[in-house]
């Protein structure tokens, strides 16, 4: 996969960036030393990102050494991950748990073979995994089911990690409830209070400075992809037809996945769904519905597949299709990994609460 031509131009990028922080440039003013795609156009990479790419400019000046490094990071991961689950294989033996046994080798079989990483990690060089892997060590250490191995400076240290490497870290004090409350708007305004989430909040906030303030108005990256980029969703592609603009489509479209977000919250406040249904939904709709549809995005995923048995069968068949998203680039085709992907979430979803609501009632 290493030796194989990309698609994206995202580790261009990275290397120009390091580049120009190897040189001791500033990359949100910089204009890019080598030819990149959309030149005009400054980095909004958080600064931890930038110190990285620097360092890998650094040791070698080609893409190739993003997808290297990001493959060991992704190898690294995965034999303490393996580890630890051997001995938890092996205790499951022996107590004869046979079914839980075929539950682990499922999820080990999924990260080491799912087309998610081995296209966007080592034939790519995209990053998003690592912010997943700190995202999965942010939420065990502030989770209050992993209360033994709650520690503060650890769920601090990931969060921020999380944070400064690709923002994923900002998702971890909803699962961080400081005492035990009612399930509804008391169980929110507990978490949205808390130390952590202010913490969490603050920082999340200081790496958007550099690219915000640092970079002209028209050069802004930043504001360019959260107002207009889009990429093979369907919905987008239908308001075009419409005559309405891209722009106002991504408008549209994102905020229609706030009205998805309110809604699962005021069901989460009636008592009808519970706090982790309302949360797995709102976040796999915002990476299904997204406006810009790209297969790295559903790295997001990943943690959840790890600590969700509910939700797990539908994240890992999300991430299965996620790369018929490529499909957008071929016009006549360019809103079918769109329909995939979201058919497959609306259906999920759909099983999944029917079960729940028929589990109830018995």
């Amino acid at each position: 996969m290493l030796t194989l031509p990309v698609f994206s131009t995202d580790t261009q990028r990275f290397l120009s960036d390091g580049i120009n922080v190897a040189s001791g440039k500033n990359p949100y003013t910089a204009p890019p030393p080598i030819h990149i795609e959309y030149p005009q156009l400054r980095s909004f990479y958080p600064p931890l990102q930038q110190a990285f790419f620097g360092l890998a400019a650094k040791v070698y000046s080609s893409p190739w050494i993003f997808r290297l490094l990001a493959g060991l990071a992704e190898l690294a991961f995965l034999a303490w991950f393996i580890a630890r689950k051997w001995k938890t294989l092996r205790a499951q033996h022996f107590a004869g748990e046979h079914q839980k046994q075929n539950l682990v080798r499922w999820v080990v079989l999924f990260l080491l073979f799912n087309p998610v990483s081995l296209h966007e990690i080592w034939r790519e060089g995209h990053l998003d995994h690592i912010g997943a892997i700190l995202l999965y060590f942010a939420v065990v250490n502030a989770r209050a089911a992993f209360g033994r191995t709650q520690n503060i400076f650890r769920r601090y240290f990931y969060a921020f990690a999380g944070i400064g490497w690709k923002f994923t870290g900002i998702l971890s004090p909803v699962f961080y409830l400081p005492r035990a409350v009612k399930p509804g708007w008391q169980s929110l305004l507990r978490r949205a209070s808390s130390v952590f989430a202010f913490a969490c909040g603050l920082f999340f906030v200081l790496q958007l400075i550099p690219g915000v303030l640092l970079t002209p108005f028209a050069e802004r990256g930043f504001l360019v992809y959260t107002q207009y980029w889009h990429h093979g969703n369907a919905i987008v592609h239908l308001f075009e037809s419409f005559g309405f603009a891209a722009a106002h489509g991504v408008y549209l479209v994102q905020r229609g996945i706030l009205l998805l977000f309110i809604f699962s919250a005021l069901l989460y406040v009636l008592r009808r769904w519970q706090f982790y249904d309302m949360l797995y939904f709102s976040l796999s709709a915002l990476i299904v519905l997204f406006p810009v549809q790209h297969p790295w995005y559903y790295f997001l995923l990943f943690p959840f597949i790890l600590l969700s048995r509910q939700w797990r069968p539908l994240f890992m068949l999300l991430c299965l299709v996620a790369p018929l998203s490529y499909l957008g680039y071929i016009g006549p085709l360019k809103s079918t990994g769109f329909f995939a992907t979201s058919v497959i979430w609306l259906g999920g979803c759909i099983f999944h609460f029917t079960r729940r609501s028929q589990y109830r009632q018995r």
